[in-house]
């Protein structure tokens, strides 16, 4: 299992987050799930990734979940259904929001293991993708603690996520038309 921890403070952080995703994906470009709700802003991040890399991509890739139509808890589901009828050989890339240690906060973690999102708030939802990517963006302490995250916080982490996989998916769909 290939496992990466970046820090999105690290000037570097774009670069190694495109090689965590060449290093699991090689050249093949994922379906991309986008988890969260706009709602409670430290939730958002998922649906803004989505949202910054539908504008990144310009269709070079399937992006589900945005700021306009958020995949929650509940679409959680349908959307994991819809992606296997309808990309049965693509591998998905899930994204969401975590909580972690207070030292974690700011990194991205990376791994070649299925997402499980609502994790960090005690829900027991479907495993989403072949690959996760989370950003860490509060401590897991005291109750609500996605209500009382920064923006600026989440902005960072999504847009070094997004960035680099957008960068990804535009290396490997432009080795493929060749």
């Amino acid at each position: 299992m290939s496992k990466f921890s970046i820090n999105c403070l690290n000037k570097y952080a774009k670069e190694e987050i495109l090689s965590a995703l060449t290093s699991i994906f090689r050249k093949e470009p994922p379906v991309i799930v986008c988890v969260g709700t706009d709602a409670v802003i430290g939730d958002g991040l998922g649906p803004l990734v989505g949202s910054m890399l539908k504008e990144k991509l310009c269709g070079k890739a399937y992006v589900f979940g945005c700021m306009d139509s958020p995949i929650t808890a509940f679409d959680i589901g349908s959307t994991v259904n819809l992606i296997k009828n309808a990309y049965p050989y693509s591998k998905v890339l899930a994204i969401d929001a975590a909580l972690g240690k207070r030292a974690e906060i700011g990194t991205v973690k990376i791994v070649d293991e299925p997402l499980k999102p609502g994790l960090g708030v005690n829900k027991r939802l479907i495993n989403v993708g072949n690959a996760s990517m989370v950003g860490v963006v509060a401590e897991k302490s005291g109750e609500n603690p996605l209500l009382s995250v920064r923006m600026a916080r989440i902005y960072r982490l999504a847009e070094e996520m997004s960035s680099a996989i957008a960068c990804f998916i535009k290396s490997v769909t432009q080795e493929t038309a060749l």
